[in-house]
């Protein structure tokens, strides 16, 4: 992985969250609908409220939580879909398949993105180009809610990561996702450690 970042050098002098963005979406029912710039949202249509807090727990970690609720009378199955990208300039997105995480590389820092819903990780990742980010060109199948699997995108580039979420009703579930910022993958995956047991 070092030779990977050694040869990834960008433009942008130090990597930190504030030119890292995030998005949550949801995907039910053949059809992705994306939360874009807000901490609280009502489908009526479909019998779910999302709520969505960001913490940041360390210089180095942004959380976020986000709580999904079945408000109707029956059962509900979706998937949680996040975004993660550094808009406006080059970088690396990855999947690292012996991690099961998603790394962002940005000149000499590297970024982890990993999340879980109550104890399970997440398993379903894909990298992009950033331009295609909100199209139906992140599935495989829109119909089935299947992510289009590529593991690599460099340049503007996001990464997503989804979430299958089976709800009873009047069920509320939370679902955890994470950015972890560092120099090196150890590092970051000691943080992430260290977070993942308080």
């Amino acid at each position: 992985m070092m030779n990977v970042i050694e040869t990834n050098k960008s433009s942008l002098s130090s990597l930190s969250f504030k030119h890292v963005e995030f998005v949550t979406g949801i995907w039910i029912k053949g059809k992705c609908i994306w939360l874009q710039n807000c901490t609280e949202k009502v489908l009526v249509e479909e019998g779910i409220v999302f709520k969505i807090k960001h913490e940041q727990v360390h210089s180095r970690i942004r959380y976020t939580t986000i709580y999904v609720s079945n408000f109707s009378n029956g059962p509900k199955e979706l998937k949680i879909v996040g975004m993660h990208y550094i808009p406006d300039f080059n970088h690396l997105a990855f999947v690292s398949p012996s991690d099961q995480r998603v790394f962002h590389i940005a000149d000499d820092k590297i970024l982890l993105v990993n999340g879980r819903c109550q104890d399970s990780f997440v398993k379903e990742y894909t990298t992009i180009p950033l331009w295609t980010a909100r199209s139906d060109k992140i599935w495989s199948s829109l119909q089935t809610g299947i992510l289009k699997y590529q593991p690599m995108a460099k340049g503007p580039a996001a990464s997503i990561l989804a979430f299958d979420l089976k709800l009873g009703a009047h069920e509320t579930k939370k679902f955890n996702t994470w950015e972890i910022i560092g120099t090196n993958k150890n590092e970051i995956l000691s943080m992430e450690k260290a977070l993942m047991s308080v």
